[in-house]
């Protein structure tokens, strides 16, 4: 007998709320209510956090968690379990806390997540702004969220699902290579090949490099095919568009020809 196969729905779903539940268990303390996690392309933000979004029954209002799947191929794990902490902070805020309005990122909020292990910064890096509109962050090396990541990952946690229909990144994007110079040595292939990373080297890898046989949709690749080139014989001016179309140089009277 085949053995069955997990609804995609059901396991890449599954995978986002085994990740909030547990740091909602190592890091808030079970102190979080269930929310409504979803996926949503906004563009320019790995996720956001919605208060009382949804509704059940009309009996009962839920938060929403928002994380960007265009995202998930192309960025270290780490960076996922980051954006999803950074959400769960506003959560806790809202509920325990005094968030400001508009999605502010104020003192109370950037205390919280740096008291986790993840440092609040308008640049991602050091020496950024710790308060602020549009906040990000960078990990504290000895905090507690570098420490829960690794756990998490020790206990068998892993992302099976990436979107393909994404730029394709350059090769010194997918991976760290400091941390993975020992995983992909040119010189032991055959080592390279079977030992597996360790968790802490999991975490600093892109998704897409952890899928086996992991490959991009080539969008540049269907967009070209939907354009075709005309040049016009005489002056050799070059236009695009739709497949079978008949035009003509205004400057020379002649019809461009499809190339």
């Amino acid at each position: 007998m085949e053995p069955k196969i997990t609804k995609p729905t059901h396991e890449f779903y599954g995978q986002l709320q085994q990740a909030y539940d547990w740091f909602n268990r190592e890091l808030f303390n079970n102190a979080l209510p269930s929310c409504l996690i979803t996926v949503q392309r906004e563009r320019n933000t790995m996720g956001y956090f919605s208060p009382l979004r949804w509704s059940h029954g009309g009996k009962k209002d839920v938060h929403e968690i928002a994380l960007n799947p265009a995202y998930f191929a192309n960025k270290k794990v780490i960076e996922i379990f980051q954006t999803l902490v950074h959400e769960q902070c506003h959560l806790w805020q809202h509920e325990f806390g005094s968030p400001s309005r508009g999605g502010y990122h104020n003192q109370e909020w950037a205390n919280k997540m740096e008291s986790f292990g993840l440092m609040p910064s308008s640049t991602g890096t050091p020496g950024g702004k710790k308060t602020g509109q549009s906040m990000s962050d960078y990990v504290i090396e000895t905090g507690r969220f570098k420490q829960t990541c690794i756990e998490l990952i020790q206990s068998g946690h892993e992302f099976r699902w990436a979107d393909r229909r994404i730029s394709k990144p350059s090769i010194n994007n997918l991976f760290d290579f400091s941390s993975l110079r020992d995983l992909l040595d040119p010189c032991q292939p055959t080592l390279s090949q079977t030992l597996p990373p360790s968790p802490e080297k999991i975490l600093n890898i892109s998704v897409s490099t952890l899928i086996p046989n992991f490959a991009y949709h080539d969008i540049q690749h269907q967009l070209n095919k939907l354009k075709t080139k005309y040049s016009c014989p005489i002056c050799k001016t070059n236009v695009w568009g739709r497949a079978n179309l008949r035009i003509r140089c205004e400057e020379c009277s002649e019809l461009f020809i499809a190339n």
